[in-house]
């Protein structure tokens, strides 16, 4: 009796190793890892058919230069050259001059301290073909909780010390819903004593759609790009629509005085604009050269 009772029990465990054996062959494979995303880099940008920005990039797709355009000689010719920190912010700027001979000469040297809720900036200026040290200065930009630009300049009143008494007040100021820069002001105030005072306020409210700006990564860790590319000149005077500096394409833009809707070009051969259009009484076109990192 005992015999065959172990005889039963061992046919039972048989059963149910081999049933778990055939549990686990039937277990789904892990699924397989999702493709590399492409990234596209805007490498120039043209407002109303004349160059603006040239952006040269590394290997590591760091973006490594600024160019600016020289309307008179019809070329790109003086230039930033940016070095990053292992966070991947940017650590220093230096500033370069071509000159027609041609000669190049650095110009000015930034080094940046990123601390809680600012961004410190320690200029140091060269003159002889950046041979010489022609002096210093320092400068803050104020960050909010996710480290983007929310103010540069200053909104309290200072004399001017240069023989001149008076008041001056001069900043921009982005406030964000998110990532996107929701509202920008930028003041500038002077009052010289015994003079009349000036005053230049501008503002703008933002909307957005949901396609990613390929800018926005870099000027987002990069507040002195970010300041260069959205200083655009526009209806004569300067007055930067920052809208680059946000995550997401801008869709319209309102003033005091106007209600500006913007629109995009975007051939099938593309994933991202070559087109941007400002339909206002001035039409503003900026165009894009995209492409797709090696």
């Amino acid at each position: 009796m005992y015999g065959t009772l172990k005889k039963y029990v061992l046919i039972a465990l048989l059963f149910t190793v081999s049933a778990c054996q055939c549990k686990k062959e039937h277990v789904d494979p892990p699924a397989p890892p999702a493709p590399p995303q492409d990234t596209y880099l805007v490498t120039s940008i043209r407002i109303n058919g004349i160059p603006k920005d040239s952006l040269v990039y590394n290997n590591q797709q760091q973006l490594i230069e600024r160019w600016d355009y020289n309307t008179s000689y019809h070329q790109w010719q003086n230039y930033i050259s940016f070095i990053y920190a292992a966070d991947g912010y940017l650590k220093t700027a230096l500033y370069y001059n071509e000159n027609d001979n041609p000669l190049k000469s650095r110009s000015q040297k930034d080094s940046l301290a990123w601390t809680m809720g600012k961004v410190t900036i320690y200029t140091t200026f060269y003159r002889d073909l950046g041979e010489a040290i022609s002096g210093y200065d320092t400068s803050s930009l104020q960050m909010n909780n996710s480290r983007l630009l929310s103010l540069a300049g200053s909104k309290d009143t200072f004399y001017l010390n240069i023989g001149v008494f008076g008041e001056m007040v001069q900043y921009e100021e982005y406030l964000y819903q998110q990532q996107d820069i929701s509202h920008f002001t930028g003041l500038n105030y002077v009052n010289i004593r015994g003079g009349q005072p000036v005053k230049d306020v501008y503002s703008y409210d933002m909307r957005y759609n949901n396609q990613i700006n390929p800018l926005f990564r870099y000027l987002a860790k990069n507040p002195i790009l970010l300041r260069k590319v959205t200083a655009d000149l526009q209806n004569i005077v300067y007055r930067g629509y920052p809208f680059l500096a946000s995550e997401h394409y801008v869709t319209n833009i309102r003033s005091a005085s106007t209600d500006m809707p913007v629109t995009y070009y975007t051939p099938d051969t593309l994933k991202y604009p070559l087109e941007q259009r400002f339909n206002s009484s001035t039409i503003i076109t900026y165009r894009y050269k995209i492409i797709k990192a090696p």
